[in-house]
């Protein structure tokens, strides 16, 4: 498959993750409900990893690119009890969705140009323009 392929599997999956943390956000604490969803987030982990080396696909690793993986673990944990807190506040998947992904847009891209020195464009500067747009007029819903 290419990256296009599994940058749509990411967006639906995605999809029924937002939903489902959603609908359960006012039923558990946002600490309590982050480690159900990590462990299960785990699960999967495992699961997957037992496969790829199962049908003899090598798995990458190096010592020295392993704070990486976990920073970005520590930064999801964070951003759940966030994304959790959100909810258990009210707020409406149909605004708070789009508030999240968008300013997660904007914020991938600028750390892309500036940390990684990915080429910037007209077309990248207009779509972070569009999406603040898009947010400020979500926001103000």
């Amino acid at each position: 498959m290419n990256w296009l392929t599994y940058a749509i599997l990411a967006a639906s999956t995605f999809g029924f993750y937002n939903f489902f943390t959603k609908i359960s956000a006012d039923k558990f604490s946002p600490a309590l409900a982050n480690m159900f969803i990590a462990g299960a987030s785990l699960l999967v982990a495992i699961i997957s990893t037992i496969y790829l080396k199962m049908s003899g696909q090598s798995l990458v690793f190096t010592k020295s690119s392993l704070l990486l993986p976990i920073v970005a673990g520590l930064f999801a944990g964070a951003a759940e009890i966030f994304y959790l807190s959100m909810y258990s506040k009210n707020a409406p998947i149909s605004i708070g969705n789009p508030l999240v992904v968008g300013g997660t847009i904007v914020i991938a891209v600028i750390l892309g140009i500036i940390i990684l020195r990915e080429p910037i464009s007209a077309a990248k500067i207009a779509g972070i323009v569009v999406v603040l747009v898009g947010l400020f007029i979500l926001g103000r819903s």
